[in-house]
């Protein structure tokens, strides 16, 4: 009896039915395509072997790309291993070493960092991800395509649709990364639309909710009367956000950092000041000189390239990230992402993101946000 030529030989086995399904796999490993099993069943007394198939799925989380449903398959266990108490299943993970797909949950726990949780699925092509469609960021990624930009920015490959809905394209920034370390920094001195706030105002609505997120992170926060209703108005909510973090004074954020190890952090909402900002860095790259070296100059040739980019120029760039990645191999790459609330402005305007925002002029930051990271990365490596 064995596993088809493509696994190694095995000598007598009892079985142990196992299922899989779409929504919960109960299996962390996938077989070749057109793999199949063949088998004596000695429990059921089938004296012929058995063909045990299994069937080809489009890639779905945990999982990127092709991944296969397991079908009435039976996985072995050496005779003498029998009834030996409830850890068959490990025992069965480990005897089979079939080759095992990175999951992708594991490898995309950054995208919890920022709040995009839902947003992503493995794509089915190797180097590619699909991120749920939005059609402003649809619109921002094919112009940057045609921009001198088009190099800082994840390639976009169009739009597919997958299970129904419409999904963004693009390249996987992790892709030839071995065990990334992820860092996403929100660019610019607000992260709201100056619509956002028009509409909030016009409509107030008290939110129970945003006044929690409050109260967690300074109970002394809120008014009386915010503490007497419960609930704050989401423009109150907003511009306290970016006031307590480095938004409004340094003109970025960090939002979050996956480790190597796959832990995240996202305790960075009162990081304000340039010396805690500088420390989470010196954190992040763990004394890796090179790496800070190539994030430094990458963020200097992405500041060059945004000051001669004609779509920077016309285009109100809001709740965009930097997004910073390393590995211990000392690879190092930074990319623009999130374009979801970028905006075109007017015709005839233009933005210098440097000045400072005062409502109605639609300045955001970005530039000064950059100049200040740049300028922290620089004290970092002169240490």
């Amino acid at each position: 009896t064995g596993v088809s030529h493509h696994a190694q030989p095995c000598t007598l086995f009892s079985w142990l039915k196992i299922s899989g399904s779409r929504s919960k796999p109960r299996v962390p490993w996938a077989l070749p395509a057109n793999e199949c099993m063949e088998s004596r069943d000695s429990k059921r007394g089938l004296e012929s072997p058995s063909l045990f198939f299994l069937q080809a799925l489009p890639g779905w989380p945990p999982c990127p790309g092709p991944v296969y449903r397991f079908v009435s398959v039976y996985v072995c266990l050496p005779l003498n291993e029998r009834n030996q108490g409830p850890n068959h299943w490990q025992k069965i993970r480990t005897m089979v070493n079939l080759p095992v797909i990175s999951p992708f949950k594991k490898r995309y726990a950054w995208v919890q960092l920022a709040g995009h949780t839902g947003s992503f699925k493995a794509a089915g092509t190797s180097g590619l991800i699909l991120k749920r469609c939005s059609e402003p960021e649809r619109y921002c990624l094919a112009r940057l395509m045609a921009d001198a930009l088009r190099g800082c920015v994840p390639a976009f490959h169009g739009v597919v649709e997958h299970d129904g809905e419409s999904y963004l394209q693009l390249q996987d920034l992790l892709d030839g990364f071995d065990g990334p370390c992820v860092l996403d920094c929100k660019m610019g001195v607000r992260t709201y639309l100056e619509e956002e706030l028009t509409k909030a105002r016009e409509r107030p609505k008290l939110r129970k909710d945003m006044y929690k997120k409050m109260l967690a992170v300074d109970p002394e926060a809120p008014t009386e009367e915010e503490h007497a209703q419960r609930a704050v108005t989401k423009p109150r909510y907003m511009q306290w956000r970016e006031g307590i973090s480095s938004s409004t004074t340094l003109g970025f954020r960090i939002e979050g950092i996956k480790k190597a190890d796959g832990s995240c952090s996202t305790d960075f909402k009162t990081t304000r000041s340039r010396e805690q900002v500088l420390r989470v860095f010196e954190e992040f790259v763990q004394g890796d000189e090179e790496v800070l070296r190539r994030y430094l100059n990458r963020l200097q040739q992405i500041r060059d390239t945004l000051e001669v980019s004609e779509f920077f120029r016309r285009h109100e760039v809001i709740g965009s990230s930097l997004l910073f990645v390393h590995d211990h191999c000392h690879r190092a790459g930074v990319w623009l992402i999130d374009f979801g609330k970028t905006t075109p402005l007017p015709d005839g305007q233009i933005l210098d993101h440097r000045r400072p925002w005062e409502e109605g002029n639609r300045e955001d930051g970005y530039l000064l946000g950059l100049d200040n990271l740049i300028g922290i990365l620089a004290s970092l490596a002169e240490r």
